[in-house]
């Protein structure tokens, strides 16, 4: 590879398409992938987009597309014939990739000894446990594997609100909010399910509510203490930390994104009715009710968190943890997202994650050759093997 750091591959979907810019026709992907291609030139690498099943493992040939001129990739983007590349970014569709779009792309990188940067992570349940065996539960509120209707009713009972979630969803849905409200009376909430996005309330008895938490058991569900989070101008608030390791294998804050519920909400999803704020203008909103924002702290945990997370799964590189201010300040981890949404992040944002996935692809790339594979000490071989598996993680 005389003259060049190394050729990054990145698997996604959300191909180039044509564009009408500034009365022109171009051909080109979304302005992410444009900023990763100008931070790859920049580097001396090559950034090229592949959709992970359009790849001819048998020849290492790779149907990719490029910037005709790499060192303008806001123009015209072609299809081109690649090689395999030193490092993948799976950028795969949450949707897709819990379908198992990428299952391919995984085992035949693992096979060729690619990392393969964005890993499958621990999803809900596994992130407990994970916690747990590092002695960190103080991180988060008390969690449990949903098992039985009488663990749920207990737990009601014990909490007052429980939050019932499952284990593999995404994006709020089917998240639901139990509250005991009083003998005999329940109150269960959801913003959004697979079904519709109009919110769902509904009061029932406790025969009712045992038959509901019944039906949730057909698929794997957890049960967790409900928090008495920070409310600002009456509506709940947690906040989206996303951190990314840099070009050195260090965890960097990208930034801390406030989401603030509707009104009685569920959750903070913007896709099921939250709303985005800054940082800047939520301090000065909650400083007027008496209220402080521990940004510092919230940084603090979310990195510690992020540390134990990628000594398990060397290659994780990309992590947005929801986290919550209770109103009597206590910070916690609600849940880890493994893909946090692009859309929350302002430009300048932006623009540093494309710097820091970049930085931290050619890091993999560099510590892969110099690792020689799964040669070296046997501790070496073992996180290199780790690597290679791309942390093959149960969700």
């Amino acid at each position: 590879m005389a003259g060049s750091t190394g050729y990054i591959g990145v698997a996604t979907t959300a191909l180039p398409r044509k564009r009408q810019i500034a009365g022109k026709s171009i051909t080109r992907p979304s302005m992410q992938y444009i900023r990763l291609a100008h931070n790859a030139f920049g580097r001396g690498a090559h950034l090229y987009l592949f959709d992970p099943q359009k790849v001819d493992w048998s020849t290492g040939q790779v149907r990719a597309w490029v910037p005709v001129n790499p060192a303008e990739p806001r123009g015209n983007w072609v299809l081109r014939i690649q090689r395999l590349p030193d490092v993948i970014y799976e950028n795969v569709y949450v949707h897709l990739a819990v379908k198992g779009y990428s299952d391919t792309l995984r085992r035949e990188a693992r096979k060729r000894r690619i990392p393969l940067y964005n890993p499958v992570l621990p999803g809900k349940w596994r992130m407990i446990e994970v916690l747990r065996s590092n002695d960190m539960l103080e991180f988060t509120p008390e969690t449990e594997r949903l098992r039985s209707v009488s663990q749920g009713m207990q737990r009601v009972a014990q909490w007052g609100v429980v939050y019932i979630k499952p284990i593999g969803g995404y994006g709020g849905m089917d998240v639901a909010r139990v509250e005991r409200l009083g003998p005999n009376q329940y109150r269960v909430s959801v913003d959004r399910t697979k079904r519709q996005t109009a919110q769902m309330r509904m009061t029932i008895s406790e025969p009712q509510l045992r038959h509901w938490i019944e039906r949730r058991l057909q698929r794997p569900h957890i049960v967790q203490r409900g928090l008495n989070l920070m409310s600002v101008n009456g509506r709940k608030v947690d906040f989206r930390v996303v951190l990314h390791r840099d070009g050195f294998g260090d965890w960097q804050l990208v930034g801390i994104i406030p989401k603030i519920a509707q009104r009685d909400g569920v959750v903070t999803n913007i896709i099921a009715g939250g709303e985005r704020t800054d940082v800047d203008k939520l301090s000065a909103m909650a400083a007027r009710e008496g209220k402080r924002i521990p940004v510092e702290e919230l940084e603090s945990r979310a990195k510690q968190i992020a540390l134990v997370l990628s000594r398990r799964h060397p290659t994780v590189g990309l992590v947005g943890f929801d986290m919550a201010v209770e109103e009597n300040g206590k910070v916690s981890m609600i849940e880890m997202n493994p893909k946090p949404a692009r859309s929350l992040l302002s430009v300048p944002m932006l623009e540093q994650l494309a710097s820091y996935t970049v930085g931290f692809a050619l890091f993999l790339a560099r510590r892969n050759r110099k690792s020689g594979g799964v040669t070296g000490s046997p501790g070496h071989r073992e996180e290199a093997a780790r690597m290679f598996v791309g942390g093959r993680a149960g969700r």
